[in-house]
Protein backbone atom coordinates (compact mmCIF):
# COMPACT_ATOMS: atom_id res chain seq x y z
CA UNK A 1 0.00 0.00 0.00
CA UNK A 2 1.11 3.62 -1.09
CA UNK A 3 1.41 5.95 1.81
CA UNK A 4 1.01 10.04 1.87
CA UNK A 5 4.06 10.20 2.92
CA UNK A 6 5.38 9.18 0.01
CA UNK A 7 3.49 11.98 -1.51
CA UNK A 8 6.12 14.94 -2.16
CA UNK A 9 4.91 18.61 -2.24
CA UNK A 10 3.21 19.59 -5.24
CA UNK A 11 2.61 16.09 -6.64
CA UNK A 12 -0.25 14.03 -7.01
CA UNK A 13 -0.95 10.14 -6.66
CA UNK A 14 -3.28 7.64 -6.48
CA UNK A 15 -3.14 5.52 -3.46
CA UNK A 16 -5.05 2.94 -1.81
CA UNK A 17 -6.45 3.78 1.70
CA UNK A 18 -9.27 2.28 3.76
CA UNK A 19 -9.16 -0.20 0.49
CA UNK A 20 -10.21 2.14 -2.06
CA UNK A 21 -8.44 4.13 -4.28
CA UNK A 22 -7.82 7.59 -4.13
CA UNK A 23 -6.30 10.52 -6.08
CA UNK A 24 -4.23 12.61 -3.01
CA UNK A 25 -2.71 15.52 -3.96
CA UNK A 26 -0.21 17.36 -1.75
CA UNK A 27 -0.75 21.18 -2.11
CA UNK A 28 2.52 22.55 0.02
CA UNK A 29 1.76 20.03 2.63
CA UNK A 30 -1.89 19.95 2.54
CA UNK A 31 -3.17 17.13 1.54
CA UNK A 32 -6.37 17.18 -0.48
CA UNK A 33 -8.02 13.77 -1.78
CA UNK A 34 -10.47 13.11 -4.24
CA UNK A 35 -11.75 10.23 -6.16
CA UNK A 36 -10.10 8.74 -8.95
CA UNK A 37 -13.15 8.70 -11.08
CA UNK A 38 -13.32 10.69 -13.34
CA UNK A 39 -16.98 12.49 -13.27
CA UNK A 40 -17.84 12.29 -16.64
CA UNK A 41 -18.03 8.48 -17.36
CA UNK A 42 -16.19 7.21 -14.41
CA UNK A 43 -12.53 6.28 -16.08
CA UNK A 44 -9.88 6.22 -13.53
CA UNK A 45 -7.87 9.49 -13.71
CA UNK A 46 -4.12 9.71 -13.95
CA UNK A 47 -1.64 12.08 -12.62
CA UNK A 48 0.29 14.34 -15.14
CA UNK A 49 3.62 14.71 -13.99
CA UNK A 50 4.66 17.40 -16.53
CA UNK A 51 1.47 19.66 -16.02
CA UNK A 52 0.21 18.85 -12.93
CA UNK A 53 -3.29 17.61 -13.39
CA UNK A 54 -5.34 15.06 -13.12
CA UNK A 55 -6.38 13.45 -16.66
CA UNK A 56 -8.87 10.79 -17.65
CA UNK A 57 -7.47 8.74 -20.77
CA UNK A 58 -10.98 7.82 -21.81
CA UNK A 59 -12.34 11.19 -23.38
CA UNK A 60 -9.87 13.88 -22.32
CA UNK A 61 -11.12 15.87 -19.31
CA UNK A 62 -8.94 17.17 -17.22
CA UNK A 63 -9.10 18.48 -13.69
CA UNK A 64 -6.73 20.97 -11.90
CA UNK A 65 -4.36 19.46 -9.16
CA UNK A 66 -6.67 20.76 -6.65
CA UNK A 67 -9.76 18.69 -8.40
CA UNK A 68 -11.75 21.66 -10.43
CA UNK A 69 -12.32 20.91 -13.98
CA UNK A 70 -10.27 22.31 -16.49
CA UNK A 71 -10.87 20.71 -19.72
CA UNK A 72 -14.44 18.62 -20.13
CA UNK A 73 -16.53 16.77 -21.21
CA UNK A 74 -16.93 16.45 -17.78
CA UNK A 75 -18.90 19.17 -16.05
CA UNK A 76 -18.36 18.94 -12.38
CA UNK A 77 -15.36 18.45 -10.51
CA UNK A 78 -13.74 15.25 -8.52
CA UNK A 79 -15.87 14.55 -6.07
CA UNK A 80 -13.17 15.39 -2.57
CA UNK A 81 -13.10 12.03 0.14
CA UNK A 82 -11.93 12.04 3.23
CA UNK A 83 -8.87 10.23 3.77
CA UNK A 84 -9.08 7.50 6.73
Amino acid sequence: MDSTKDIQSNEGKIIEAGGKKVAVYNDNGTLKAFSPMCTHLQCDVDWNVQDKTWDCPCHGSRFKATGEVLNGPAEKNLDSVELP
